[in-house]
């Protein structure tokens, strides 16, 4: 038994990341899907999105996940998951890279989001009465102001196959289109958001090699929508402008114009990055 703990503590050394610097680009996650974002204290590992999959180029890292994932269209009780964490680590002994266990430690970042639901539900950026300049706290009032609620929050996680209970207090929960993209949030803890200064939760009471979980009620959503919510409409508007006049002028008449200029127009695409640094995962196992 101690000659297995003792190759799992190699193992797991070799997963040991530190100065990470790079940019992990975060996956698109089908509309109303609720999913766990989810890094630990030390940014290692991060399971940012509901792909299953992360690589950073800095490090040459490779992580992969299970996200459980719940379609929220309609008011109910749902849960979301994250799970089955591994990484890349090569083995001492044998020298081969294998994807080994990692577990989860303490929380920089803890959300469960939903994309575009906000949009739909007319509470997020770009819909009357919003606006970015608002606080977490001033966005979810704006979200209740449309009868939106999100109540019975309740966090999971489990460790060699024991389930404990993370005490949360979700009256210092905020949620609604906090990021102002769409997306709607329920923010458990964030240390670049408003939950660091008045947390909802111990981040020290996290600790998982198996699962962490969220359940949480959400309503308001049918009185809405009718029971029918809507796919956000995330099309372009059509060019109503009128195509130029590129025939070439008649020899000899300068009452007519060229209209042609040559000018083409660019479209710039934003990437979001992750930037995720100083990471050490040690494996252990609390009582």
């Amino acid at each position: 038994m101690e000659d297995i703990k003792m190759k799992l503590r190699k193992i797991m050394a070799g997963i040991v990341a530190t100065s990470v610097a790079g940019t992990m680009a975060v996956a698109a996650s089908a509309q109303y899907d609720a999913f766990i974002m989810y890094a630990s204290g030390s940014w290692y590992p991060s399971t940012m999105d509901a792909s299953g999959h992360s690589e950073d180029a800095a490090s040459g890292t490779v992580t992969e996940w299970t996200a459980g994932t719940a379609e929220v269209t309609k008011d109910g009780t749902y849960t979301v998951s994250v799970s089955g964490i591994k990484a890349s680590a090569v083995d001492e002994e044998t020298g081969e890279e294998i994807m080994a266990p990692t577990p989860g430690e303490g929380a920089a970042v803890f959300n469960v989001d939903i994309p575009d639901l906000s949009t739909a539900l007319g509470i997020g950026a770009n819909c009357e009465g919003y606006d970015a300049t608002m606080t977490a706290a001033q966005k979810m009032e704006f979200a209740k102001s449309k009868g939106i609620n999100v109540t019975d929050v309740k966090i999971t996680q489990v460790t060699d196959g024991e389930t404990t209970e993370v005490a949360v207090d979700s009256s210092k929960i905020f949620f609604g289109d906090i990021e102002g993209n769409g997306k709607f949030r329920i923010e458990l803890y964030n240390q670049f958001g408003e939950t660091k200064n008045d947390a909802p939760l111990n981040v020290a009471d996290i600790y998982f090699n198996e699962s962490l979980n969220v359940t949480f009620t959400i309503s308001g959503i049918d009185a809405i929508t009718g029971g029918n919510i809507k796919p956000a409409d995330t099309t372009a508007p059509a060019d109503t402008t009128a195509p130029a006049d590129t025939t070439a002028p008649t020899t000899g008449d300068s009452t007519k114009p060229n209209t042609n200029t040559g000018v083409e127009g660019v479209a710039a695409v934003a990437g979001v990055a992750l930037l995720a640094a100083g990471a050490v995962v040690v494996a252990k196992k609390r009582k």
